[in-house]
């Protein structure tokens, strides 16, 4: 308040015009020029930083086209090994489907380095491993055209075998021996059946058993023209059995040239450009929110500045006693108008704050999802495979082995229908103060475990369940099921060949033991000590994390429990759990999503 009346009563009065210097009448357009300078700066940093914010909405679109582009190339990569596969079945019509597969990956491929929303020319770090990416598909494709060449020379070879075979039964000599015709028979059979389905050793045999055979008649036999058609025929059998092992052996080096890990650092270049421009653009945001505030305080006493001088110039020395005596209205008035510019101000800074909270969890969640929803849709689509496979056979399978495969099939839907809801769930993880907790049956959900771990353990692993009746326990269900699926793929993975895994129950003191003992290779005194850090590992790199076990001890601890394990080096490994019936731990905190995860071998 004081300084603006200072501020008022230190405007000198007006002079008259005979009074002033030559060079005041170049002071106003100095003012003026430096005033217009400031606004024009003040604009451009105000748009430039718009432009950066507004920005990153357009690469956020981008962003979306391009994921769905690796989507693509991901469904494209998969129904393209599954195509290979059933080309091996079927060399008619599994070789037109590999033909419609491998142009769909190729069309995905160009896509994703081509058009607007290619990768191609965003970072280095992606142009590299889109490089190899594309390298290692080139030659992919170019090694599927040549196994594609070589299933229809195979093609070609049975149909020769089937011609020549015919024309040797229709030579009367032929026709009229039994035991020649026989094996003329059974050549034709075991080479036609002969194909690159598998591994047959029985039919390999049988080939070279009739191929000496023949070989022996063929040298007995006095008719040319016999001799001949016949040496012809053992001839394209051999070839065709070259065919056959040549593009078995192309096969198992086509399946080897698996470029999904290439396309996985690609898409983890990408996410990291990605956020690279989120956190710049997110600083942006900030720097604008700053400017903002920082231009209209500015703009305010501006305002303010210019309002006053006009006034005092307007009113002029005859009418400034008139403007003292309202001054402490007009003051008033200011403060005022400026406590409503404050608030508003300060309106706005929490409106910037809480869009720039909402973006960063909404690209938090598409992250996470994305990198969950790229291995579901392999494991969703293997699921459909080997249930249609299925129905194909169901005439060649008896009712209990049907019944087996469907309940094996369920169970893996289920499982993944667990990891689609937790997908569901990031949604909403920053309701922090929402409960998970219900009552629990302990004995029911170590059998929902192994059920899922069936067919892990089948035919290696025996099962034995010492359960006691136990009272349900206030928990978090779903932590549970994943520490003892945990617990248990561990010690199936610990055991080498057949063995056995022993579960049992009981109640001691109003708190609950569980243990799991197995008798594997168990545990050195080092390994032990370690076996609950995170990221520890005995397994080669890639195939574990190492944070599975401290996850287990994490969820116990939350809950209020205690585990504990016994291991001897080649004796068998003993996890035992003890959790209070009634949580208290479990009610405060809300349930996360936990990985299972086999990074240690116990």
């Amino acid at each position: 308040m004081q300084a603006i009346i200072d501020d008022l009563d230190a405007q000198p009065p007006v002079a008259d015009a005979n009074e002033s210097s030559p060079s005041s009448g170049w002071l106003p357009l100095i003012q003026r020029s430096l005033a217009i300078i400031a606004v024009i700066a003040s604009l451009s940093v105000m748009a430039f930083l718009l432009w950066t914010t507004l920005r990153n909405t357009v690469e956020t679109g981008l962003h979306i086209v391009r994921l769905e582009q690796l989507d693509r190339v991901t469904e494209a990569d998969a129904n393209l090994q599954r195509r290979l596969d059933q080309s091996r079945l079927d060399l008619e019509d599994g070789v037109s489907d590999l033909d419609a597969a491998r142009d769909s990956f190729a069309t995905a491929q160009r896509a994703l380095s081509q058009g607007r929303a290619g990768l191609s020319g965003i970072d280095p770090q992606i142009d590299s491993a889109l490089k190899e990416f594309n390298l290692s598909a080139n030659q992919r494709l170019l090694a599927l055209d040549g196994y594609r060449d070589s299933l229809d020379q195979l093609s070609l070879l049975f149909g020769s075998v089937r011609s020549q075979g015919l024309d040797l039964l229709g030579i009367p000599f032929v026709a009229q021996s039994k035991n020649f015709s026989r094996d003329i028979v059974s050549m034709l059979d075991v080479a036609s059946s002969y194909s690159i389905r598998q591994q047959d050793s029985y039919a390999a045999e049988e080939l070279d058993r009739l191929f000496v055979k023949l070989s022996i008649a063929l040298a007995k036999i006095n008719d040319d023209d016999l001799r001949v058609t016949l040496a012809r025929f053992l001839d394209t059998v051999e070839a065709l059995r070259f065919s056959r092992e040549s593009l078995q052996k192309s096969r198992t080096e086509l399946v080897q040239l698996d470029q999904l890990a290439k396309l996985t650092a690609v898409d983890r270049a990408y996410q990291d450009h990605f956020h690279q421009l989120q956190e710049v653009a997110s600083r942006h945001r900030q720097t604008l929110a700053v400017f903002a505030v920082a231009l209209l305080i500015a703009f305010g006493l501006i305002a303010f500045r210019l309002r006053s001088s006009f006034s005092t110039l307007d009113v002029l020395n005859d009418e400034l006693k008139n403007a003292n005596v309202h001054l402490e209205e007009i003051v008033e008035r200011r403060t005022q108008d400026l406590q409503q510019a404050l608030k508003d101000i300060r309106t706005q800074q929490a409106q910037l704050i809480q869009s720039e909270k909402m973006a960063s969890l909404g690209q938090m969640v598409a992250g996470v999802a994305h990198e969950i929803n790229t291995p579901l849709g392999y494991a969703n689509s293997n699921v459909e495979i080997v249930r249609d496979s299925l129905q194909g056979l169901e005439e060649q399978l008896d009712a209990d082995t049907r019944g087996e495969f469907d309940m094996l099939l369920a169970d893996a839907q289920y499982g993944l229908e667990q990891i689609s809801e937790l997908v569901l769930s990031l949604k909403d993880f920053s309701r922090v103060d929402r409960s998970q907790t219900e009552l629990f049956d302990v004995n029911d959900g170590l059998d929902t475990s192994l059920k899922i771990c069936h067919n892990q353990l089948k035919d290696r692993v025996s099962i034995e369940r010492e359960y006691a009746e136990l009272p349900k326990i206030s928990c978090a269900p779903s932590q549970l099921n994943q520490v003892f699926l945990n617990l248990i793929n561990n010690a199936s993975q610990a055991i080498d060949g057949a063995g056995t895994i022993t579960i049992k129950t009981e109640l001691e003191n109003e708190r609950v033991l569980i243990r799991v003992r197995d008798t594997g290779c168990g545990m050195d005194e080092e390994t032990r000590a370690h076996i609950f850090e995170p990221f520890f590992t005995t397994k080669p790199i890639g195939e574990g994390t190492g944070l599975g076990l401290s996850i287990v001890f994490r969820i116990i601890e939350d809950h209020g429990g205690e585990i504990s394990v016994a291991s001897k080096k080649g004796e068998g490994t003993e996890f035992l759990i003890s959790l209070p019936v009634a949580s208290q731990s479990a009610t405060n905190k809300k349930a996360s999503a936990v990985l299972i995860d086999d990074s240690v071998e116990v």
